[in-house]
């Protein structure tokens, strides 16, 4: 029988370092950090999960229902640059990355259900700019196009994704202190 090589020893213990639990993981469930408990085990975590799942239910009804009558506390607003839908699907996209997060690791803990929710204020920025750019990029009133509202979904939907890509396209385009774009590092970082 051969012995594995120091290399491949290191790459099994690297890989079974990463595959064991944290220390606040194992201890006992008295004893664990309220953020590192999994989010169905935490009055916390329920919490969150309810306030997403009404959001989410009031969010599509708001844009399934239409409304003529203005909403209560801003009637005495003018017609604003944006239009209600941008920021109501983009949070609708966001709130649907909250989800599809959760499935994806339904064990998830509190703090990591935390980041996650930390995602629905960047998504409102994010959907105007989706807006604003196509009304640039198609050159017409965009208030009446669907594809609009799909692309302001989709970029609430993918808004970690999107904001990595912006920040680093922002780093390639926009000038440093010394006055040069860093289009010549050849570095992505995020």
């Amino acid at each position: 029988m051969t012995t594995p090589s120091s290399s491949e020893r290191t790459r099994t213990e690297t890989a079974a370092s990463a595959d064991r639990p944290f220390d606040a993981d194992v201890a006992a469930p008295e004893s664990r950090s309220w953020l590192a408990r999994p989010w169905f085990r935490s009055r916390f975590g329920v919490g969150i999960v309810a306030v997403d799942v009404l959001l989410t239910v009031a969010l599509a009804v708001a844009a399934s229902v239409a409304v003529d009558a203005p909403f209560a506390g801003v009637d005495g607003l003018g017609p604003g640059l944006v239009p209600p839908f941008v920021p109501l699907f983009s949070l609708l996209g966001a709130l649907g990355f909250v989800f599809t997060a959760l499935t994806d690791r339904f064990d998830a803990a509190v703090g990591t259900l935390v980041r996650y929710n930390l995602r629905l204020p960047a998504a409102l920025p994010l959907g105007v700019g989706i807006y604003l750019l196509s009304d640039v990029v198609l050159d017409q009133g965009v208030a009446d196009v669907p594809l609009v509202a799909g692309a302001v979904f989709l970029s609430g939907l993918y808004v970690n994704l999107a904001c990595v890509r912006l920040g680093a396209l922002a780093r390639r385009l926009l000038p440093t202190s010394d006055g040069r774009g860093e289009s010549g590092s050849g570095g992505d970082e995020g």
